[in-house]
């Protein structure tokens, strides 16, 4: 699971909640709804799976209750799994079994899409006349919503929707003599420019203090931020034989050869690097971090992910979300009756972002005063509306590890990048292949 992983704790706790999310699991695989209906009269019952993130829970069972209160013909059976969320609802919906509505991240929803597990959104069960009518609620819909369409139908709704940018160290940027606000890089060809000017050595040239370093520790970097890389320049990280494919690895592997910038030998976490003051500038850090970088009372400003000179698309890093989804083995009032109580949890936008930190980027949200004092939060909401999804494939995360694989044959064993990138292109088929339906 992206939000509760260990290298995708983010959360930005606008009050008084400054803690990370935990890792979530089901204690045991609850039935679907099935395919039979509901004897009449009887209440609908939604069993409704969500990760133990405990700002949220509050206000999702504060939400709940209304909406029983307002929908007494349905009942709502809310299960907070607090470890191993991934793998459970992974199996469970495998299994044609599990909830009736849950949420998890755009990484595995590809998968569920090809398992035929979820079912496109119900617009008539949240009271519109069309998919669109829903669409128009968000910024930028074809970008923040991209992730969960499918064939040009929807299927989910956001409770959560992150972006990385850059946190930048103004003491460090002061004490080479550059200014943060004005001499941050703006593209990948200044950034290895500006990172040799911050970095600082010992005498043996070890590095003490690094400029800047992308995130190396788990394989699904290499679609968040190498893969937006190759995107800029209007290739794909499924299409590894391309010009653009091998720039943007070249530049990976001499940032940690060739220049000696950075690299796995100096990678430590997501986060703690930055506010350790180990690195100047982190770009793998969403609005969740702001907390953590003013409880380590660095002097900071945040900046747009840059972009290469001759990039064809102005994306940043990837978007990353949280989509509510309907269980397709549900039976049919089952599942408008949780289409309905997903709508209902998700057109809270402000109360969310205000009480735990939660990004819904509905337009209503962008107007709010809430939104409009929160210094940096209309910065990542612009990313967002330039920039995209990690490719919505079955088998996500094993071709993240065939990525990560052919990185680390370049930078580790020196292997040549076309070579390497033409081992992980065939891997890449071959998943593909196996992954289409029989």
């Amino acid at each position: 699971m992206l939000h509760r992983h260990k290298i995708w704790q983010r959360v930005f706790i606008l009050v008084v909640v400054a803690a990370l999310m935990a890792a979530c699991a089901a204690p045991g695989v609850a039935p679907a709804g099935g395919g039979a209906a509901a004897p009449a009269g009887a209440k609908v019952k939604v069993v409704y799976w969500a990760h133990n993130f405990e700002p949220r829970v509050t206000l999702d069972e504060k939400y709940i209750a209304e909406f029983m209160e307002a929908n007494p013909d349905i009942e709502v059976e809310y299960e907070v799994i607090p470890s191993d969320f991934d793998a459970k609802l992974r199996t469970s919906l495998a299994s044609g079994q599990g909830p009736d509505l849950f949420a998890q991240w755009n990484g595995d929803m590809g998968t569920f899409f090809a398992e035929g597990a979820i079912v496109p959104v119900n617009a008539e069960a949240l009271g519109m006349g069309s998919q669109q009518e829903l669409m128009d609620y968000y910024v930028a819909p074809e970008n923040t919503l991209q992730g969960a369409i499918f064939d040009g139908q929807l299927y989910g709704i956001p409770n959560e929707v992150s972006i990385y940018a850059c946190y930048v160290n103004k003491t460090h940027f002061e004490e080479v003599g550059l200014d943060a606000e004005t001499d941050f890089p703006t593209t990948w060809e200044q950034m290895r420019e500006v990172a040799e000017q911050l970095t600082v050595r010992d005498a043996d040239g070890k590095l003490v203090r690094q400029g800047f370093d992308f995130d190396w520790g788990a394989s699904v970097w290499m679609y968040l931020q190498w893969g937006a890389m190759v995107r800029q320049l209007g290739g794909s990280e499924l299409d590894l034989t391309t010009p653009e494919a091998e720039k943007a690895m070249q530049y990976w592997v001499d940032w940690a050869t060739t220049w000696g910038l950075g690299g796995p030998a100096y990678w430590t976490s997501q986060s703690n690097d930055f506010t350790s003051g180990q690195v100047s500038i982190k770009c793998g850090m969403g609005s969740w971090a702001k907390p953590l970088v003013e409880e380590a009372g660095i002097d900071y400003t945040v900046k747009k992910v840059p972009i290469w000179e001759n990039a064809v698309n102005q994306n940043h890093f990837d978007i990353y979300a949280y989509f509510h989804m309907v269980n397709a083995q549900s039976a049919p009032e089952v599942q408008e009756a949780a289409w309905k109580l997903a709508w209902y949890l998700d057109s809270h936008a402000v109360d969310y972002m205000v009480n735990t930190g939660l990004l819904q980027p509905q337009k209503v949200l962008q107007e709010s005063a809430e939104f409009q004092g929160i210094p940096y939060m209309d910065l990542f909401l612009e990313e967002m509306e330039v920039s995209m999804y990690s490719p919505r494939i079955p088998r996500f995360t094993e071709v993240a590890d065939v990525l990560a694989r052919a990185r680390d044959r370049s930078v580790v064993e020196g292997m040549p990048i076309p070579q390497s990138l033409a081992i992980a292109q065939e891997e890449i088929d071959k998943i593909m292949a196996e992954s289409q339906p029989q």
